[in-house]
């Protein structure tokens, strides 16, 4: 039997205007932060065989993003474009199901930096927010 299972159940939360965290509703995909360590020169005259050295740099967390279900108007429309006119990071919280049952959270200060609407003529209306990781990702089970 394959060890895997299937998003159902992920959560997304963004703390509002007052710092509580708020559930985003009607989401329908998320991406997770995706790490990358900066690779730093350290050549110098005398590099062994004249290679070039590095060491490890800092941990860029990048961008996530996730798509809802559109509604104008609503609470989490409210919520979206108030953190993207906001000018502090807010705190976000995505929640994983595992395996195990035990759910996994992936919590950091993010910047809503886009929010995209799609209207379709014969479909339903989505938005894709795209959010800039800006600080350490903390992943922990759920309590």
């Amino acid at each position: 039997m394959a060890n895997t299972t299937i998003g159902w159940s992920a959560e997304l939360w963004i703390d509002n205007d007052g710092g509580t965290p708020t559930q985003v509703a009607e989401v329908i995909s998320i991406s997770l932060p995706n790490p990358q360590v900066a690779e730093v020169e350290a050549t110098h005259f005398k590099s062994p065989g004249r290679a070039r050295e590095y060491i490890t740099g800092l941990i860029e967390n990048g961008e996530i993003t996730f798509g809802i279900n559109y509604d104008a108007g609503s609470a989490t429309d409210t919520l979206i474009n108030s953190a993207l006119n906001d000018d502090q990071p807010r705190e976000i919280m995505v929640s994983v199901p595992t395996v195990s049952g035990v759910n996994q959270e992936f919590t950091f200060p993010g910047i809503v930096k886009g929010y995209e609407k799609t209207i379709p003529i014969d479909d339903r209306q989505t938005a894709t927010i795209t959010i800039r990781v800006a600080g350490a990702v903390v992943q922990a089970a759920a309590s």
